[in-house]
């Protein structure tokens, strides 16, 4: 995680690096209270996760290995998490108010190719 930086007029961190991601797409999620995303694994994409407001739980399977994990991601403590291929991952927000997280993939969205298999990890 890189450093965060505050003063009186506010504060700044950087949040990634080009050698700490492969920049394909740029995108914004959201999760409401109590909701959960996710659900599934790829097989070639490789994902960063950001929480910028709000918390959430991230839970992944390695598909192969059955080896499960869990993280906690907040808004108040702001760093990437990696999501390889092959990991399964859910994103929980158990929480009272809506979760957003900045997501880095390091490649774009191909519909023809979406490379999301449905897996239904434990919660």
């Amino acid at each position: 995680m890189h450093p965060l930086h505050e003063n009186d007029t506010g504060s700044f961190q950087e949040l990634a690096r080009s050698s700490d991601v492969e920049f394909g797409q740029l995108s914004l999620l959201t999760i409401a209270p109590r909701c959960t995303r996710g659900g599934h694994y790829h097989t070639h994409k490789r994902e960063w996760f950001c929480c910028l407001h709000g918390e959430c739980h991230i839970i992944t399977t390695n598909v192969r290995t059955g080896k499960q994990s869990g993280i906690t991601l907040s808004g108040n403590n702001r760093e990437f998490v990696t999501i390889d291929p092959y990991e399964a991952h859910i994103i929980l927000n158990p929480y009272d108010r809506e979760c957003e997280l900045l997501i880095i993939c390091n490649e774009e969205y191909d519909p023809d190719n979406a490379d999301t298999i449905t897996y239904k990890a434990k919660q």
